[in-house]
């Protein structure tokens, strides 16, 4: 019988639903199988060849498991931090009472239960929490055995037998839980870089050049930590993230923070030979400009992964290298016939007089700018004491001149990026303008008042407007009513109607054209075609050794006399 009518066959036999486990080590040696019948032939052998001569139930160590995944082991921290994440999947279903070493099969564990969909079929129980379980193994230390309390029995006996266990995960208290922030800001800073250099499971890895941008990189992972945790303002090591903050982040402003690390695991089920090259995510001559750096670039895709794709990003206007003006980056960008991001960067007046006394050109702004009286401000410790903001906006549609009118679409987006992550989606249509009378650009605001000379602006509730010097710029957060909805992020707190105005001095603005859906679609068939010509390419060199299922056997995974794939 061939391995796939094999697997077919097991899978039918081995689920878990009704079935009774007398002893943990059973419910783990069940859980072993099942996994390894979750994998293809191909896949298998691809895997094995990296054990170069152990078998699955074999120990792996750290270091090889972090020169398998890429990670320089001069970063002590960081190889820690994934060998205990690697360590606690392993383990599954009894992260909270097993504590062996990373195996062969437990790293096959490892690469099903992060992926999303294959964790739900590996699992095999509804509605399961897979954000849950990454948190868990991201925060659990199995270098430290937790004693047994009665409060928290695991045994199999409790009256809902292995469902519970899974549903429970293990009896672990979740909110008992956090992840320190020294070790996630390590973690987030790598999983910035897999999703500028790891976009698909079968790509090759040029770690040799990514890890020297390794600070731009921990900068935005900074970022990301704020955002699940906006008391941070320095001093790392007093701080930790906890799973409600966790969960409430990622599946707002940052769902697709965990895909890159998906690729990369999954990149053990193929031979660094089949492995293919894609100049989409490069660093490359187009990151040039010292605001939008590889790290920035892939902040903005954890957010909007779904609009853009590196393959088409495409310098348009740089202020510091064509001017700061509206007549230099219309120049640029209206020919651009695809979706743009504009990105701004600057410092934030913290204080209003102040800074009015020093710069006059701030002072007419001002006057121009119905600003937020300071009372009526909800401003966090972190908005009140960083300087440094960063804010992109994504636009579906061409640039257009409008005086009078809107452009923009309902899909247009402004992300804040610094020094905290959240997403601010479109309510309506018309969105923009581009005012060439004096007016500047304005998303999500009315048009200004212009008449005899006189020049007043109209911000929305929340809304970005920025002067027509491309000088200063103002965001409004004030909630619900105009053309923007408030804060992803802002809004799962129950924080969207506190209202507060981040007022900047721009140091740069750029326009980055992104592509269009066609453009999108076109990379990702082409990403698809690829991965299905390495998996043929695996099964060419796979059957050089014979029938799959003597593979299996020679490889230790099925035995002569076992029936379909007992370990």
């Amino acid at each position: 019988m061939g391995q796939n009518a094999s697997v077919q066959q097991d899978h039918a036999e081995i689920g878990h639903e009704k079935r009774q486990f007398t002893s943990n080590s059973e419910l783990m040696e069940f859980f072993d199988k099942r996994a390894v019948h979750m994998f293809t032939a191909t896949e298998l052998a691809a895997f094995k060849s990296k054990l170069e001569g152990k078998t699955l139930k074999d120990p792996v160590r750290s270091e090889e498991l972090t020169r398998w995944l890429r990670i320089p082991c001069e970063n002590v921290l960081l190889c820690e931090a994934v060998y205990e994440f690697v360590r606690v999947l392993s383990n599954f279903p009894l992260m909270k009472d097993s504590f062996d070493d990373v195996t062969g099969v437990g790293l096959l564990k490892s690469v099903l239960l992060t992926n999303p969909s294959k964790c739900h079929k590996y699992v095999g129980v509804k509605n399961y929490d897979h954000m849950k379980l990454l948190f868990i193994a991201l925060s659990m230390r199995k270098s430290v055995k937790e004693e047994p309390s009665c409060s928290s029995s695991t045994s199999l006996e409790d009256g809902g037998g292995s469902i519970n266990l899974l549903r429970t995960y293990n009896n672990i208290v979740v909110d008992d839980l956090a992840i320190p922030a020294t070790s996630l800001v390590q973690l987030l800073a790598w999983l910035l870089i897999l999703t500028s250099y790891c976009p698909t499971s079968n790509c090759q890895f040029p770690e040799d050049v990514v890890y020297a941008e390794w600070g731009s990189f921990k900068l935005a992972a900074t970022n990301l930590l704020r955002t699940m945790n906006n008391n941070i303002v320095t001093n790392l090591e007093s701080y930790s993230v906890k799973f409600e903050q966790f969960s409430k982040a990622i599946s707002t402003v940052m769902p697709n923070i965990f895909r890159a690390l998906q690729n990369v695991m999954e990149h053990l089920l193929y031979q660094d030979s089949d492995l293919v090259s894609f100049p989409s995510n490069s660093a490359g001559p187009i990151l040039t400009s010292k605001p939008t750096t590889q790290a920035v670039l892939a902040q903005l895709i954890t957010a909007l992964s779904n609009e853009m794709t590196f393959a088409k990003f495409q310098n348009l206007y740089v202020g510091r290298e064509s001017g700061f003006s509206m007549r230099s980056l219309q120049a640029k960008v209206f020919k651009w016939m695809a979706p743009t991001v504009m990105l701004l960067s600057g410092k934030c007046v913290l204080d209003d007089e102040d800074f009015s006394k020093k710069n006059s050109r701030y002072r007419d702004f001002l006057s121009k700018y119905p600003k937020l009286k300071d009372r009526d401000q909800h401003l966090s410790d972190l908005q009140k004491n960083k300087t440094k903001v960063v804010f992109a906006v994504y636009i579906p549609e061409p640039w257009k001149t409008t005086n009078k009118d809107y452009f923009g679409g309902s899909g247009t987006t402004i992300v804040q990026l610094s020094p905290t992550q959240d997403v601010f989606k479109a309510a309506s249509n018309e969105v923009m303008y581009f005012n060439t009378l004096g007016g500047g650009i304005g998303i999500g605001n009315n048009q200004p008042h212009i008449k005899n000379g006189v020049k007043s602006y109209s911000p929305g509730n929340v809304s970005l407007t920025i002067d027509s010097t491309l000088e200063f710029a103002a965001f409004r957060h004030v909630g619900y009513g105009g053309t923007f909805n408030p804060g992803l992020l802002l809004t799962q707190f129950n924080r969207e109607d506190d209202p507060f105005e981040i007022k900047f001095l721009i140091q740069d603005v750029e326009v980055w054209g992104c592509g269009g859906k066609e453009e999108l679609e076109e990379q990702y068939k082409k990403w698809q075609w690829e991965e299905a010509e390495a998996k043929r390419r695996q099964n060419i060199n796979l059957r050089s050794f014979g029938e799959d299922r003597a593979l299996l056997e020679m490889a230790g995974l099925v035995g002569h006399s076992q029936n379909g794939g007992s370990m």
